[in-house]
């Protein structure tokens, strides 16, 4: 089999004896991956990473959401070998982008000196310019026989392969939740009292009269000496209303600030007490933006 594989594999070149002796112990060192009549070698089946009909391919993945990308060559690159489209950045160095779920050949097949046996060829991607809203969720390389290295940081991922042996890169980001529309706090209270739900434990009645209240109009609602301490609450309200009363359903940042304002707000019926040291203005910043409408995925809705 291995005989009349490399008869095949090497007719179309013109290949040294040095060459040959190289190529066999490669051969020998694969010799857990299996053949067909088109290529040298295969990936073994269990890492059949691109799918693609030559060995020595780079593909790279984005789950998630849309994103741009560079990409650095190093080792024996070749830039006959780039593929996929992907625009030339300068040097060895090139630019691409990918929608959700794409996943995207970038490099085919590394070829040095009209020959397909070249050591390893290496290449570090980051991502550069995820769309706006989501929230990075890691980066995965993985080589196959070679080495592979991930910065979470840098959201980049570095991997080095030859013609033997596949390499792929996966960026996987977290999507901004698009599932509703959001109402301010005014709308609450001048249009749609009707619509509010009773949530953290107070009635309708109660967050209608919160919702009520102004520094100049208290009505029956007291919330201390600070008149930020009522528009925390109230933001609060109309964040937990937006929701459908779910404090997980929204964006991780908008989550996080409804569990610190739960976590620091207390009282019952329209008394709001909040508790010492909470950053109510950096509290009422992240839910007045999402009440407003102003995060993606979470648009005004219309009145």
């Amino acid at each position: 089999m291995m005989n009349a594989k490399l008869g095949i594999g090497w007719n179309r070149l013109a290949v040294p004896a040095a060459s040959m002796a190289f190529a066999l112990a490669g051969v020998i060192a694969c010799s857990t991956e299996t053949t067909t009549p088109d290529r040298l070698l295969a990936p073994t089946a269990s890492f059949d990473l691109t799918g693609d009909p030559n060995a020595g391919a780079l593909e790279v993945c984005k789950n998630g959401t849309a994103a741009d990308f560079t990409v650095t060559f190093g080792g024996n690159f070749d830039a006959a070998d780039v593929t996929g489209g992907i625009t030339s950045a300068g040097g060895n160095s090139y630019t691409f982008s990918l929608t959700a779920g794409q996943c995207l050949t970038i490099y085919n097949r590394p070829i040095v000196g009209g020959v397909e046996l070249d050591p390893n060829v290496t290449a570090t991607v980051v991502e550069t310019a995820p769309s706006g809203g989501i929230t990075f969720g890691s980066v995965t390389a993985t080589a196959e026989g070679n080495t592979s290295s991930t910065d979470q940081a840098a959201r980049s991922g570095t991997v080095a392969f030859n013609m033997f042996h596949d390499a792929r890169i996966t960026f996987v980001n977290v999507p901004a939740p698009s599932t509703g529309c959001t109402f301010t706090k005014g709308w609450y209270r001048n249009n749609g009292s009707s619509t509010i739900i009773a949530v953290d434990g107070r009635s309708v009645s109660d967050e209608q009269a919160i919702f009520a209240a102004t520094p100049g109009k208290p009505g029956s609602v007291t919330w201390g000496d600070d008149n930020n301490n009522l528009n925390l609450y109230q933001q609060l309200l109309a964040a937990l209303n937006n929701l459908g009363g779910d404090p997980l359903a929204g964006p991780a940042d908008v989550d996080a600030a409804i569990a610190a304002a739960l976590a620091a707000t207390g009282g019952s019926g329209t008394t709001i007490t909040v508790a010492a040291g909470t950053d109510v203005s950096g509290l009422i910043s992240v839910l007045s933006s999402f009440n407003e409408g102003s995060l993606t995925g979470w648009p005004h809705c219309a009145d």
